[in-house]
């Protein structure tokens, strides 16, 4: 059984950390070369190699239409390339071209250093506990 007292605390602390979050990356945002719905889609064609578009609309929860949308941006960014399946002829997948890898390796950076100065005085065993509870967390969620 769940401790009340944790789940409340956990639930106030999710949320402070969401709003903490939005406030901080709408600045961030204006001035990136990516808004977070292009970078979790190179993100997850990065790690999952090329996709369609129902695919990242399922691991993204998010409907089709929306999902098209954007990585319709990408293309006309061109950080991204569309391909006909070869297991299905009539719909397309996307992949990542070398411009999109460039994007995502300068992004990342940003964001990592971001991150490193917040948590710059954790010990590396807290960081990676942190990180592997909420990497479990957001599973539960997938």
């Amino acid at each position: 059984m769940v401790n009340e007292e944790s789940l409340e605390i956990l639930e106030l602390e999710i949320a402070m950390m969401v709003r903490a979050l939005r406030s901080r990356t709408v600045d961030l945002d204006e001035a990136q070369e990516l808004n977070r719905a292009s970078y979790l889609i190179l993100l997850l064609i990065s790690r999952n190699g090329p996709m369609g578009v129902k695919s990242i609309a399922e691991k993204l929860h998010l409907d089709i239409s929306t999902v098209s949308r954007q990585a319709a941006g990408l293309l006309t960014e061109e950080l991204l390339e569309k391909k006909q399946s070869r297991t299905d002829r009539r719909s397309y997948i996307y992949d990542i071209n070398s411009k999109g890898w460039d994007v995502i390796a300068h992004t990342r950076k940003n964001r990592k250093q971001r991150f490193s100065k917040m948590i710059d005085k954790w010990e590396d065993e807290d960081i990676d506990e942190f990180a592997r509870l909420l990497q479990k967390f957001n599973n539960l969620m997938n």
